[in-house]
């Protein structure tokens, strides 16, 4: 059980070894328990090691209450162990482990000595376990040993790793074949590893920038779920979305809800027929923070509020275990835009929020994107707090930063020739457009433009 370790050479090495548990036997627990505990409820422990100390996963690998404990004693249907540090609950697996623990060991050379760098706690809650060789180098080697940290017992050592071991998709794959075709040696101080990450970085810039428009298969994120607080007419974009204007980048949005209708796929249309259409956005946002029984809510604005001796507005929600809160109020001062008079603020309002004058409050129907928002037409109910939109979108190309990180994009390849280019600029900065490399170079991003397949309908963005 010897996993396929990636190294990742920044500043020093960074070892990503992924979580591939020994485990021997596992039941389930049979009630909830807190943290603190020194007695495990379970179904059954009769697979399970008796008469000696064993390790115990309580909580599957990678989940966030994953944990790992040393069970002393055991019952049939309960473990003796050191005190938990995280609450379980009724059903979570528990598993007796063979290993805890991974040890790294470092040499220069392949066949060299190895001496222990760390001993390493597997991460748990994670799908891997990272460690940190802040003195890592290109050239070390590395190889890896499971421990049981009770009875210190090591399997044998994996197979030698290095940082030269890059994954066929990875930068160093497209840099090292140019860099020895060129005869660049590894001393060369101009052609360093940085500058030739950044020219693979200019080249798929350019790259995206030929092709802007188009959409590339290998950006796909779908069925991402974004969370709805009741009372808004909003959700966040994702970080990670390529355009935030409008929905370029945004290829479908639907509600998954409990009825005949589901899935309910929501209606796009751009601001300007947004604006048009939306008569449920009157009212304003908070400026400032509102306290328990205050008599005036200051906004930003107050022009949408009648002044009237019984007006009403609803405050959209700041938190998932809240509910709209529907206030009354006497006036409306234009000048220094507060609602006066006020009564029913029964929870702190804070800054930003927004309050609402005659809101339509119910399920959306159409919605817009811009300005890194996904924008509803009408006001998230209460009967939908903390439930989910999903969303199909595009995401940003990463910045090129490492030797290891893996290229997505099938065409890689092309970006070769621009390295080439680049190489030969970096020696002699009178080389002009005209260069081979370069013109061969924007020659295949051209035919990629003429023939792209991207396994959906190509879509063009002319607006």
């Amino acid at each position: 059980m010897y996993p396929q370790i990636k190294i990742i050479n920044d500043i020093g090495n960074t070892l990503h070894i992924p979580n591939e548990l020994d485990v021997k036997t596992l039941t389930y627990m049979s009630s909830n328990i807190a943290s603190g505990v020194l007695a495990i409820p379970v179904d059954n422990t009769t697979d399970f090691t008796d008469g000696e100390s064993i390790l115990l996963l309580l909580s599957s690998i990678g989940a966030e209450s994953a944990e790992i404990v040393t069970s002393t004693s055991n019952t049939i249907q309960s473990f003796v162990t050191l005190a938990t540090t995280i609450a379980h609950n009724r059903g979570d697996s528990v598993s007796e482990l063979k290993w805890d623990q991974i040890v790294i060991s470092k040499a220069t050379t392949i066949d060299g000595v190895y001496s222990v760098l760390a001993t390493q706690t597997i991460f748990v809650t994670q799908q891997n376990t990272i460690v940190y060789d802040t003195t890592g180098l290109t050239t070390d080697y590395y190889k890896i040993q499971w421990k049981n940290s009770l009875t210190g017992l090591l399997s044998d050592f994996s197979v030698a790793i290095s940082v030269d071991a890059y994954p066929t998709n990875s930068v160093a794959s497209l840099i090292d074949p140019v860099r020895r075709a060129m005869g660049v040696s590894s001393e060369d101080t101009k052609i360093t590893d940085l500058f030739c990450i950044d020219a693979i970085d200019d080249a798929r810039k350019f790259t995206a920038a030929k092709l802007y428009g188009i959409r590339h298969a290998w950006q796909q994120a779908f069925e991402s779920p974004i969370k709805m607080l009741a009372g808004n007419n909003f959700v966040n974009l994702p970080s990670d979305i390529d355009f935030i204007e409008t929905d370029q980048s945004v290829l479908a949005a639907r509600f998954l809800i409990d009825n005949i209708l589901t899935p309910y796929n929501l209606i796009y249309i751009d601001k300007r027929s947004w604006n048009q259409v939306v008569s449920s956005v009157l009212g304003g946002t908070t400026s400032g923070e509102t306290a328990i029984g205050a008599g005036t809510i200051t906004l930003e604005n107050s022009g949408d509020f009648v002044d009237s001796s019984s007006g009403v507005a609803y405050v959209a929600t700041a938190d998932y275990d809240e509910e709209i809160e529907q206030i009354e109020y006497t006036g409306v001062d234009k000048t220094t835009n507060q609602l006066t008079g006020v009564t029913g603020i029964t929870r702190t309002i804070p800054d930003g929020a927004r309050v609402w004058s005659r809101p339509t409050i119910s399920q959306p129907i159409y919605y817009t994107a811009y300005d890194g928002k996904l924008y509803f037409d009408r006001i998230v109910p209460d009967s939908m707090q903390g439930q989910n939109v999903y969303i199909d979108y595009y995401k940003k190309i990463d910045k090129v930063t490492s030797l290891s990180q893996e290229l997505p994009e099938h065409y890689r390849e092309i970006y070769k020739w621009y390295l080439r280019y680049a190489i030969k600029y970096r020696k002699d900065t009178s080389l002009g457009s005209n260069d081979p490399d370069l013109k061969k170079f924007e020659s295949l991003v051209q035919a990629l433009f003429d023939n792209l397949y991207t396994g959906q309908t190509t879509t063009i963005i002319t607006n």
